[in-house]
């Protein structure tokens, strides 16, 4: 039995239980899971010469803290996926498991670098960028990062503003941040030396809180001219100050006969995915374009309603103090998507939304 013929056998129903009792410090990720699952499930499977096996060992083993014997596959990790879903399982005489837990357990380490091609992406971005680079300090990596990104943003139009223009509350918050992992032992150190450390470990978090909201500008700047979208890259370098910005993305694995907003929409009604914030931008796209032409001949870009009721349902999730905040759309289509939807949920928290006072901008 290959890995792709394991999940067919499947429902992600069973999967998840097997989960939560196998890996109990992953039951805040079983939507993530869920994502994961469909993901493969929809994926082709594709031989790829350059990988670590052909097969997938499972077999009995013991925690590295001795804690005791577990679910253990093998090779699986970092592996393509494509051809993961190839790998022929080769199950040990001592392993007496369900083909739900055995999915569990393939699926804990399929997903060990992240539940999607994005977050994996994510991850090993700094180490592609900067591979070879003997100068390879943290601080020094974020900054040339952040330049590199801080000058897209100018060059569209929007701002970025310096340590020095950063709100207090702004800037106490990143120093909370420098204290609680910033640590001198050693005591030769005098003030001067210290200080120093203290500032290059803040400015390190300075660029790294910097470079996510970048991430998110830069992603959604085509989107921006769409004539159905109203916000602008001015108004998203407001985020830039606010206390708190948190960024989930969502792509819909659905089947065919499944509406991918649905799909979304049932999966975030589910399981708690989102962020919680005072304000929100959601930024939703779909494969195709999809208007309609009133009687006196205009063409509106609007939203599906499908796509209104997910919006809905993001807007519900992510006010958790209920304050009723403002939570602003950017409508984008991007055609390799087919008839998935893709959802970027931004939460942030600030006197005002990002876009009050447009006439000042």
């Amino acid at each position: 039995m290959t890995f792709k013929e394991l999940l067919d056998s499947v429902t992600f129903d069973d999967v998840e239980k097997q989960i939560v009792r196998l890996y109990p410090d992953m039951k805040n990720s079983l939507g993530w899971y869920k994502l994961h699952f469909d993901m493969l499930r929809l994926m082709k499977p594709k031989h790829h010469d350059g990988a670590n096996d052909d097969v997938c060992h499972i077999a009995m083993k013991d925690w590295e803290d001795g804690t005791g014997l577990h679910l253990h596959a093998f090779p699986m990790e970092g592996d393509c996926w494509e051809h993961s879903l190839t790998k022929e399982l080769i199950i040990a005489p001592e392993v007496k498991a369900t083909d739900a837990e055995l999915a569990a357990c393939c699926l804990w380490h399929t997903s060990y670098y992240g539940f999607t091609e994005e977050q994996v992406s994510d991850r090993f971005r700094c180490y592609e960028e900067w591979d070879g680079d003997k100068k390879g300090h943290p601080q020094i990596r974020g900054k040339l990062i952040a330049k590199k990104l801080f000058c897209k943003i100018r060059n569209n139009g929007g701002t970025v503003p310096s340590v020095r223009a950063l709100p207090p509350s702004k800037k106490m918050k990143l120093n909370c941040v420098t204290k609680r992992h910033v640590s001198f032992n050693d005591t030769r150190l005098n003030k001067i030396k210290r200080k120093g450390l203290f500032r290059r470990a803040f400015m390190g978090y300075y660029y790294e809180c910097l470079i996510h909201i970048s991430d998110f500008i830069i992603s959604v700047i085509p989107a921006l001219s769409r004539e159905d979208n109203y916000i602008m890259i001015k108004q998203l370098s407001r985020l830039f100050r606010s206390d708190l910005f948190a960024y989930t993305t969502l792509e819909s694995f659905a089947d065919e006969e499944t509406d991918s907003a649905m799909y979304l929409k049932e999966l975030i009604e589910k399981y708690e995915m989102l962020p919680k914030s005072d304000n929100a931008i959601i930024y939703i796209a779909r494969g195709y374009e999809y208007h309609f032409v009133e009687e006196d001949g205009i063409t509106h870009h609007v939203l599906r309603d499908e796509e209104s009721e997910l919006i809905e349902t993001i807007s519900e999730k992510i006010d958790d103090h209920k304050t009723y905040g403002i939570v602003d759309i950017i409508i984008d289509v991007v055609p390799k998507l087919g008839h998935q939807t893709l959802i970027s949920i931004v939460g942030y928290n600030s006197d005002n939304p990002i876009t009050y006072d447009t006439d000042q901008l």
